[in-house]
């Protein structure tokens, strides 16, 4: 027969006990000679079992929000600690070159639409008549280019002038970015058009549009084409409501990387940051990972108690509130683990999302049971295990027992046989038979 060995736990005590000199000193020179052992009490109280986890806190619902759309940033309205709630408008895309496509899209439809009421042998007169527009069209397209090429030479002068200045040390760089953007966008502006010889043309779409108009002999192919520039025009209609960067989420701003004059595109592919992080923080969760040894004895709605450096040793209270379906491998072991979500309900004690906290998740409980120290356990070698009791006359009596709460100390037994106050012995061996005589090492 062999002591219960109780995980590493168990190893230390004994090892401990052995160091300390509570050690059995076997009694081989005489058939009557008592035996020294070390004695521990029998105690009735409350036993729990706690499996101890640690993990990160975190929100229990969080959206990066990014954007597509190569717009520039005109207003960011919220700040980092702020609470929005779902559907809030929280930053605004420049719109102005979107709306403008809008309502040429718009025009395109209405001519579009009284075409399709029109015979076959007007035909000749939508071409003059979308010629017409067009050639409208131009002209204000030719004001808006001049006035373009007037800014773009400003924004020129004034960055040349700047760059002198902020290179010689006798200007700011916030100044000098300034003047940067806006000839980056002056140029870009200047771009747009569609010129030869300094004068704006009929682009390709324009084009095509009047030569689509011309071909158009039918009503039929004139609602195809209705039908094409009413998807458009409702794709650049969803754009449009894009611009108002939203949340998806209630819930707090943890971190705020837009700012005013940028791109909205560019700051998630650039820098590889959301626009927007955004966490629901009122609720916490931990998603910790438990053995494949202890997974066994988790349950959803098992109450847990989390911890961390900054509470000043007080615990929230927490649940188990799922376990994973599978397990995963733990890199450089065979053992697996299955990972399990923690959340923490009403007072988080201090706690925040994304600090280091410990978990104590109570598995088991027995209340006013008989508790004797684990050490005391004597395993049979068939799954069973004894208790060695030392009665009043120092004589030692076997009692089988039924294990039952453990923590990490002590462990539940079940036995009529034992009583609280009873005397037993720590760490017995093979020596120690039932009747033999014991002397209790003070």
């Amino acid at each position: 027969m062999k002591v219960k060995k109780k995980y590493i736990i168990g190893a230390v005590l004994v090892l401990a006990a052995a160091v300390a000199g509570t050690k059995f000193v076997l009694a081989k020179n005489s058939k009557n000679a008592a035996v020294p052992v070390s004695a521990g009490v029998v105690e009735k109280k409350d036993i729990e079992e706690m499996l101890s986890l640690k993990a990160p806190l975190e929100g229990t619902e969080s959206i990066d929000v990014v954007s597509k759309l190569h717009y520039e940033i005109t207003e960011v309205s919220v700040k980092e600690g702020d609470k929005v709630e779902a559907g809030q408008v929280i930053a605004l895309l420049d719109t102005s070159e979107l709306e403008k496509d809008i309502e040429k899209l718009q025009d395109n439809v209405r001519l579009l639409q009284i075409q399709q009421g029109e015979t076959a042998g007007k035909e000749n007169s939508d071409v003059a008549l979308a010629q017409t527009r067009l050639n409208e069209t131009l002209k204000n397209s030719q004001k808006e280019y001049d006035d373009a090429l007037a800014e773009l030479e400003t924004a020129k002068r004034d960055y040349n002038s700047i760059k002198t200045l902020y290179e010689n040390g006798a200007e700011s760089k916030n100044n000098f970015e300034d003047a940067k953007n806006k000839l980056d966008m002056a140029q870009r502006k200047a771009d747009s058009f569609t010129t030869e010889n300094g004068k704006v043309v009929a682009g390709k779409a324009q084009l095509e549009e009047i030569e689509n108009i011309r071909k158009s002999n039918n009503n039929a192919s004139v609602a195809q084409n209705i039908a094409i520039a009413k998807k458009e025009l409702e794709r650049k209609r969803e754009e449009l409501e894009d611009c108002k960067i939203k949340s998806s989420i209630s819930g707090t701003v943890t971190r705020v990387n837009a700012k005013v004059g940028r791109f909205a595109d560019e700051v998630g592919s650039s820098d590889n940051m959301p626009l927007f992080e955004i966490e629901n923080i009122d609720t916490l969760k931990m998603n910790a990972q438990v053995s494949e040894y202890s997974i066994g004895k988790i349950k959803v709605g098992q109450k847990v108690s989390v911890s961390a450096d900054i509470t000043n040793g007080q615990s929230a209270n927490a649940v188990v509130a799922s376990i994973s379906p599978t397990g995963e491998e733990k890199s450089g072991t065979n053992e697996r683990f299955i990972p399990i979500e923690i959340d923490i309900k009403g007072d988080k004690k201090g706690l925040m999302a994304g600090i280091n906290a410990n978990a104590k998740v109570l598995v088991e409980k027995a209340e006013n049971t008989t508790v004797v120290p684990i050490e005391a356990l004597y395993d049979n070698g068939d799954d069973t295990y004894s208790i060695f009791k030392i009665n009043d006359d120092n004589t030692v009596s076997v009692i089988s027992v039924e294990t039952g709460v453990e923590s990490i100390t002590e462990t539940e037994v079940k036995s009529a046989d034992l009583k609280e106050g009873d005397k037993i012995v720590l760490n017995p061996d093979d020596s120690i038979t039932e009747g033999m005589s014991v002397i209790i090492n003070e």
